[in-house]
């Protein structure tokens, strides 16, 4: 929000210097961005009368003018600009004057004929392009109005103010405007502003007499209001008025329009004038836009609506968008005899989301989408006609349609002294509180020793809870004069919950397996499940959808990691990595009936190079052995997604499915870019963390030594590795030390149907030395039992 200086003083005339009242606003809640002055107070740059215009005899393009700039004499200057006549006041840089950037101005001889000095632009003086009036951008600053030669420009154009531009926070709208930063100031010093007044006079007549009226016809329209101007005269505003509108960064159009900006800057209410001679049927309707209802706009495009638009209509058709911007048709011309003035209040949530459909942004709709009061929609009416009067460019007649809510409920709040004082820690008493209120001019009732409550004033939306009022009444103090202190508590000891100290346990323990761990974004695109191959009627597919995403590759929250880490490994092979091991720990969501989703910490590992199946089931089966996890099983699965069918299984713990480990199916692969087998595991630790034992029991190392053995047996190609163990631990018992598979085979020597399992095992007892014997019987059982089951011993 930019505030000149100069305008502010209107309202409010602070005597102190430019560096205490910005360091005064920042530390009461309005940073200053930053502070501009356009120029210094230049004495050479004086206010001239053209006396005389003649064109140069030697050269074309060039004019001689005769400028009266309150000397003596009349100096000459020479230009090219097209835009200067006879009797013209403008701004003149005399010679000798030095400029703010170094620049020194001299006599130049222009084909025998000196020019003792030069004329100027605006943008010379530092404005900016998008703030010049459109007449004034190729010539030179002519000045709207009469004024004594010799007179500083800068007192003129009064562009030697400074312009404070603040950091406005979505929650105080009411601070978008001239005022609102003036009731800052104002309070932030102890002081009270003046409002401008609002009397104006009317001919008598009555305004049913040239219009018909306004019809709400939609609840998007909180409220509207109307009055009628006639006779008006569309000419250039006074120079006072461009003044504040470029210093406050709005280009000047003319004085009908522009009244209607300075309004909506000094108020924070958008208001539209209305050519009435263009209305069809002299009424305005307020109303939904149709589907595929087509409207041009000011700024000449042609936008297509649908039935959550909010547009304003007459009897044909639809002349504006409500809160954004007018219709290109209705505008205010040269030719505009009379005009119907709308200050309306809408809905701020319709008016974000047409602005944010049809990318389109305005004054107007960058107000209303914060929310603007429905009180000030009269208000800002009522000034425009006082601006209208006192400027004499039209007759304003009696009366006003007003449709719609008047005034919002009160919002009273109350505050606990104690309370007040025991978040700050600083010693409030109450009376202090009532003062720092009633400067912000909140109505404050004092209800006993304790509390207070503080009616807040129509335009603070922002106030509704204890907490609010609290923090006006401290940054009035002054957020920077609040102690640090130790904090204060009941809590004795602080601990990281379980959870918390599963995932530092588990990322301990992989990043020693040479795990990197991932962090990817928890917002996926919808399209990841179709590159998945995850089937339509998938729990996965079961996503929440956001509301406002950033774009549509992370516009659902995912129910799995498995994109993210193929994501991961397809980058990381672009870049010439051959060998890589990641892991990622966090978040994915599923749907409840409850207003949030539930939150999965969910455990994804990916391999990619010269591993197997069986190297993940390892890797994974440590990790999670060595922090308090034993028991897992696997089951083949041949329809699971993203997965190659027989190289893939369903992880279950407790006999309760949590996760699936596998080799990525060719499909999926050519999917992400990844030309050779990557292995994935996923699964839900939330699902099992409390089954975690985490108070380790440790035995003895045993003394006497184990007997080792090789087994390579010929199974079925279905035969799970799982079946095999279960005999051989049913049947050894506590003989039973250990089991490693090392080796699967399929190919030459055996058969298609069929595959080579070899596994070691270690027999040993804890109090001796087992021998042959011990383990021959244990040997001959096992293998009796899987010859049963066509399990057999490869020869």
């Amino acid at each position: 929000m930019l505030v000149p200086l100069i305008w502010q003083k209107d309202y409010i005339k602070i005597d102190k210097d430019l560096k205490t009242i910005t360091d005064r606003l920042s530390e009461t809640g309005s940073h200053v961005e930053e502070v501009t002055i356009h120029t210094s107070d230049l004495e050479g740059i004086v206010v001239g009368h053209v006396l005389e215009q003649k064109d140069h005899p030697d050269a074309d393009r060039l004019k001689v003018l005769t400028i009266d700039v309150g000397k003596n004499e009349p100096i000459t200057i020479i230009t090219n600009a097209k835009n200067t006549k006879k009797g013209d006041f403008l701004p003149v840089i005399t010679s000798g004057t030095k400029m703010d950037n170094g620049t020194l101005i001299e006599d130049h001889d222009f084909f025998g004929i000196v020019s003792q000095g030069m004329l100027t632009a605006y943008s010379e003086l530092g404005y900016d392009d998008s703030v010049i009036p459109k007449e004034l951008r190729e010539g030179v600053i002519v000045l709207a109005g009469e004024f004594r030669p010799g007179t500083p420009a800068s007192e003129v154009l009064f562009s030697n103010t400074p312009v404070i531009e603040y950091e406005i926070t979505p929650n105080r709208s009411d601070c978008l405007s001239i005022i609102g930063m003036a009731r800052e100031t104002a309070a932030s010093f102890g002081e009270k502003i003046t409002y401008p007044s609002l009397e104006y006079s009317t001919n008598g007549e009555d305004i049913n007499d040239y219009a018909n009226g306004v019809e709400v016809e939609s609840h998007s329209c909180l409220r509207f209001t109307a009055r009628v101007v006639k006779d008006v005269k569309i000419e250039k505003s006074p120079q006072w008025l461009q003044n504040y509108l470029m210093l406050a960064g709005v280009r000047p159009i003319n004085n009908i329009v522009d009244i209607t900006n300075f309004v909506m800057l000094e108020t924070g209410q958008p208001l539209h004038a209305y050519d009435l001679d263009r209305l069809a049927g002299k009424k305005i309707i307020v109303r939904d836009a149709k589907e595929g209802e087509v409207i041009k706009t000011l700024d000449g495009e042609e936008r297509k609506l649908d039935p959550t638009m909010l547009v304003i209509a007459d009897d044909k058709e639809a002349i504006g968008l409500a809160g954004v911007m007018g219709g290109f048709d209705s505008e205010i011309t040269n030719d505009t005899k009379n005009i119907l003035l709308e200050a309306a209040s809408f809905d701020a949530d319709n008016i974000r989301d047409t602005s944010k459909k049809l990318n389109l942004r305005s004054e107007a709709s960058s107000r209303f989408e914060k929310g603007v009061a429905v009180e000030t929609a009269e208000i800002a009416s009522k000034r425009v006609m006082k601006l209208i009067e006192e400027l004499g460019i039209g007759t304003i007649i009696g009366g006003s349609f007003d449709a719609g809510i008047k005034e919002n409920d009160d919002k009273e709040v109350k505050l606990r002294i104690t309370r007040l004082n025991s978040l700050t820690g600083v010693k409030f008493t109450k009376e202090e509180a009532i003062k720092n209120l009633e400067l912000l001019e909140f109505e404050v009732k004092d209800i006993d020793e304790d509390t207070i409550l503080a009616k807040a004033p129509y335009f603070r939306n922002d106030i509704s809870i204890e907490a609010d009022l609290i923090e006006e009444v401290v940054r009035l103090y002054g957020m920077g004069k609040i102690e640090s202190k130790p904090l204060v508590s009941s809590l004795k000891k602080g601990e990281r919950s379980e959870m918390r100290l599963l995932r530092d346990d588990l990322k301990h323990k992989l990043v020693g397996q040479k795990f990197s761990e991932l962090a990817t974004y928890s917002f996926i695109s919808p399209r990841e499940y179709d590159r998945l191959g995850i089937a339509k009627d998938s729990k996965l597919r079961d996503y929440i959808s956001l509301i406002n995403p950033l774009g549509e590759d992370f516009s659902v929250m995912r129910t799995t990691q498995i994109a993210n880490m193929l994501d991961v490994i397809a980058k990381n092979i672009k870049y010439g990595q051959k060998d890589m091991r990641f892991f990622e720990l966090d978040r994915t969501f599923e749907k409840t009936n409850d207003q949030l989703p539930k939150e999965n910490l969910t455990l994804t590992m990916g391999l990619y190079g010269d591993y197997s199946f069986y190297d993940m089931k390892d890797f994974f089966t440590e990790a999670m052995r060595n922090i308090g996890f034993t028991g897992f099983s696997y089951k083949a699965n041949e329809n699971l997604y993203a997965f190659h069918a027989g190289r893939c299984a369903d992880i279950y713990f407790d006999g309760e499915k949590i996760g699936v480990i596998g080799e990525i199916s060719y499909e999926v692969r050519e999917e992400y870019n990844i030309n050779k087998g990557a292995i994935i595991l996923e699964i839900n630790l939330s699902q099992i963390a409390q089954s975690r034992i985490t108070d380790k029991k440790y035995k003895q190392i045993p003394k006497f030594p184990a007997i080792e053995r090789d087994y390579s047996f010929v199974a079925d190609r279905d035969v799970e590795s799982e079946l095999i163990e279960n005999i051989m631990k049913e049947k050894a018992g506590d003989l039973l030390y250990k089991i490693e598979l090392f080796d699967i085979y399929t190919g030459k020597g055996i058969a298609d149907d069929q595959k080579s399992i070899s596994y070691r095992v270690w027999y040993r007892k804890a109090d001796r030395t087992l021998k042959e014997e011990d383990i021959k019987g244990v040997e001959e059982s096992i293998l009796e039992e899987l010859k049963a089951k066509n399990i057999v011993l490869r020869g």
